[in-house]
């Protein structure tokens, strides 16, 4: 055990034996909790640089390469209102990479920063042997967006796409051969959510081929799993009669006899998946192309809407009747048409209910061929709102924003082997062909128009001018590097991981163009790379009128412990003109203790305050009622704003609400850097459990004096002394004084501990004193000061209890736990180191009554133990 500041020499101690004691004042009053007191933590800058920023939730928002010359602590990287505009072309190259060979109407999936690129055809003819029966996987360098080589070539691949065959299984009642190839089916990448697998594809219906089944193409019916462990290969394939996709009988219900003569494919169909609010994964089958050459019906074009729900265990089942024959439901068909070739794209945004932030999922439904020729064109734009708890899905064509506030139906460029994705509250409108008949080649396009929309899901007008979507000119807003057009190209999105540092403008996600066929109608190898979320994405020079931006939930332990959080501090740029005065930016952040987590679902979104992990506002403009944030630093002390509530966490969360006046949307606000002050949470807090002064026939015989290590009764609030301070020895000091007229106290008070004493001082009224080891002061533990331990305060030599209760009287004894302020206390321990309540702050005072010495005077024998003496310097 290491001591605070010793002499070392032999000391005859004094041990007292008593048979039996009067105990005086045995209980102790409660000890009210005192109001907390703010104090000098630690700053943790959390999001400063483009790579921290970009590592958040965009909704309208973006992360840029600002300011140019930062001002310590700032360095280059902001968030800031997107710019709404076409696409900038120089953001978009060819990759490096090419695909093993030259593939159209392959549909690509991304899990993680893996893109897998399913079957596809290799050739225009779609009654030949030409589907690839191959699963090609490349791996993203997430910071530069190229595709991953390696220096020897896959097996069947090439080197930078392994290739994984797909399982050959039962295609349906048009043939009897198990097969493997096909083109134009749907799939869809759905993240695990237990196990160590990274996810699962799912890979519905399509078009195959084979001499010895049909004359024809086909449509198939089959659904096919793959499953994807975390180092991203493909460990299994899976399908199940009750996964294949539904036919409808006569009355318009599902054929669940999986031998029936009636049952026919799929291809052409927009697939989607949506994860919902309430955690439920489904995927959606909406309108489709159906082949089906031994049906009289030979080809037919679906208005259908089909979906089914993914488990936990990564298998389909229906979404409302568990029983079923066929893990397929079916909803309400499309408003207005039947539809194929066109994109289901699924779309998210968090909107505040109630001062709760509720995430909202919808589905966009554009382009396409509303005729199995594709004759005509699909011009308008319908969203599906989802009900988060059934999957049920509700159609509207108001999906635009009026300047009234109001909503209104659009129409858009029809487009046929179109594809689209969204990404920060932006919809992209991916290549595709504006011929009508098929193929439609020689209308292939080169432009990506987008649009975005509110936490409504209303599209904005992007010019003042009723212009939903832009970007569709293409001699000025083509984005594919010239001379390349695609129709029947598939698209997806992997996060980026910008450098660290740096003053290049990042992205905050990579688009992949992969496939298609060009003008000539012939299948290509190339891919082509974007850069999304970053502020120079568009041409653009006016902002939304409006955004979110969401950080990762992120760690707050300070020495790797729970923080108590002391303020939110944040750096705006709101130089803002004189014609946008409302422009602002609103901060709002929520903290929680956890286990060793920090996710989004280990927050409790209720809003009562009573939730300590509610989301809480934050004021930082104190001269203007209507702007929460000013130009500069911001400060929130949480003691101020958050009064007598002691805000613990392990993670964190905050959020920025970015404003302006959308008449003058030209100009944006930008927040450079947000950053916590903290402490350690957990405290000592030494709490004095028994103080008695103990007589036995008049005589005094004995001190008893326990302590304890708790905080607010709560043991996770509770720090070792040893944690906070390290090893050593603290100090407890008793005041004795003999009152001259027994009814006047001659002690009223003891003096509060003292930080500033310095480790030498002791009280001016102390008479005896004893060390404690830090060592033994652990959360919740207990120590029992023994008598033998007491010295006299100055000198530290043993105690002659016979000179200080000798004289028959009155006496008044006081006492002060740690006067020096050695065991890591802040002020709340600190003001129960007396035994008081919060009124009057006089300490305990026990009072005993003496009528004879010390009596038996206790024997005594040679004990050599170190003699506590506090340093002198």
């Amino acid at each position: 055990m290491s001591i605070v500041s010793r002499l070392h020499r032999p000391l005859r101690l004094l041990a007292f034996f008593f048979i039996s004691a009067a105990l005086l004042l045995v209980t102790l009053p409660p000890v009210a909790v005192q109001a907390l007191d703010d104090e000098t933590g630690v700053t943790e800058i959390i999001d400063n640089t483009q790579a921290e920023f970009a590592s958040g939730v965009f909704q309208r928002t973006v992360v840029a390469a600002t300011p140019a010359s930062p001002t310590n602590p700032d360095q280059i990287g902001a968030i800031e209102l997107a710019p709404a505009g076409a696409l900038n072309r120089n953001n978009w190259r060819t990759a490096t990479a090419a695909l093993p060979q030259a593939l159209s109407d392959a549909p690509i999936v991304a899990l993680d920063r893996y893109l897998f690129v399913i079957g596809g055809a290799t050739s225009p003819d779609a009654e030949a042997e030409n589907r690839s029966s191959y699963v090609y996987r490349g791996i993203v360098d997430q910071e530069s967006g190229e595709l991953e080589a390696q220096a020897a070539s896959y097996p069947n691949g090439n080197d930078t796409f392994a290739a994984f065959p797909i399982e050959p299984a039962d295609p349906g009642p048009e043939c009897d051969t198990p097969l493997a190839g096909r083109s134009r089916a749907g799939a869809v990448a759905v993240p695990a959510t237990s196990g160590t697998n990274l996810g699962y594809i799912f890979v519905i219906g399509g078009s195959m081929y084979d001499a010895d089944c049909q004359t024809y193409d086909f449509s198939t019916n089959l659904v096919q799993r793959a499953t994807v462990d975390a180092s991203g290969d493909i460990i299994g394939w899976s399908a199940q009669d009750s996964w294949r996709f539904p036919t409808l009988d006569d009355n318009g219900n599902i054929i669940t006899g999986v031998d029936s003569i009636d049952l026919r494919g799929v291809q052409n169909v927009q697939v989607v998946h949506i994860r919902t609010s309430a955690g439920n994964d489904f995927i959606y089958a909406i309108g489709g192309l159906s082949i089906a050459p031994a049906q009289f019906l030979q080809e037919d074009i679906y208005p259908y809407v089909f979906y089914t729900k993914v488990n936990t265990n990564g298998n389909l089942v229906h979404p409302t009747s568990a029983g079923s024959a066929t893990v397929w439901a079916k909803l309400a068909d499309l408003p207005s048409f039947a539809l194929h070739s066109g994109t289901a794209i699924a779309a998210k945004t968090t909107r505040i209910e109630n001062g709760v932030p509720v995430q909202k999922d919808a589905i966009f439904l554009l382009g396409g061929c509303t005729d199995i020729r594709c004759e005509s064109l699909n011009t308008s734009v319908y969203r599906a709102d989802i009900d988060p708890a059934t999957g049920a899905l509700t159609w509207t064509n108001l999906v635009a924003r009026t300047g009234s506030g109001s909503s209104q139906p659009i129409s858009i460029q029809g487009r046929q082997g179109v594809t689209g994705i969204s990404f920060n509250n932006r919809i992209y409108y991916v290549t595709g062909s504006i011929s009508t008949g098929t193929p439609g080649a020689a209308g292939a396009t080169a432009t990506i128009p987008v649009a975005i929309y509110n936490d409504q899901f209303l599209l904005e007008d992007l010019t003042s001018s009723s212009n939903y979507f832009v970007g569709f000119n293409e001699n000025s807003d083509y984005v594919l590097p010239l001379p390349n057009r695609r129709l029947n190209a598939s698209v997806a999105l992997v996060p980026a991981v910008p450098p660290s540092s740096g003053s290049t403008q990042v992205n905050a996600a990579w688009m992949y163009v992969i496939g298609g066929s060009d003008q000539s109608n012939q299948p290509t190898n190339t891919i082509f790379i974007g850069g999304v979320g970053g502020a120079n994405e568009t041409t653009g020079t006016t902002r939304a009128s409006e955004g979110w931006y969401y950080s990762q939930p992120f760690s707050v332990l300070t020495q790797g412990e729970t923080s108590r959080l002391l303020a939110m501090k944040w750096f705006a740029d709101l130089n803002k003109p004189q014609t946008n005065p409302e422009a602002d930016i609103r901060i709002q952040f929520r903290a929680v203790v956890t286990s060793g987590t920090c996710r989004e679902s280990d927050f409790d979104p209720s809003t009562s305050t009573s939730n300590p992990s509610r989301w809480r506002d934050l004021d930082g403009n104190s001269t203007d009622p209507g702007l929460r944030s000013q130009d500069g630093e911001n400060v929130v002390r949480l003691i101020d704003a958050f009064p007598n509530e002691e805000i613990k966490a392990t993670c964190m969360q905050y959020r920025a609400q970015f404003i302006q006046d959308p008449g003058q949307n030209s100009y944006t606000p930008k927040l450079l850097y947000f950053a916590v002050e903290k402490v350690v949470a957990a405290r000592p807090d030494i709490l004095i459990e028994t103080f008695n002064v103990e007589t036995t026939n008049g005589s005094f015989t004995n001190i008893t004096l326990r302590l304890k290590n708790l905080r607010n009764n709560d043991l996770s609030a509770t720090r070792s002394v040893m944690a906070a301070v390290g090893g050593g020895g603290f100090f407890v000091d008793l005041c004795i004084a003999k009152r001259t007229n027994p009814s006047t106290p001659a002690l009223t008070a003891v003096p509060a501990p003292d930080p500033n004493a310095g480790p030498g001082a002791t009280p001016v009224c102390a008479t005896v004193s004893a060390q404690v080891p830090k060592e033994d002061m652990n959360p919740g533990a207990t120590y029992t000061i023994p008598f033998t331990n007491w010295v006299t305060a100055n000198g530290g030599t043993p105690v002659d209890w016979n000179a200080i209760f000798g004289e028959p009287g009155t006496y008044d004894v006081g006492i002060v736990v740690d006067y020096n302020a050695l065991t890591g206390e802040d002020a709340q321990g600190r003001s129960n180191n007396r035994g008081e309540n919060v009124s009057p702050p006089n300490g305990i005072i026990r009072t005993v009554t003496i009528t004879a010495p010390p009596n038996p005077n206790p024997p005594s024998y040679d004990i050599f133990i170190p003699v506590v003496h506090r340093p002198t310097t």
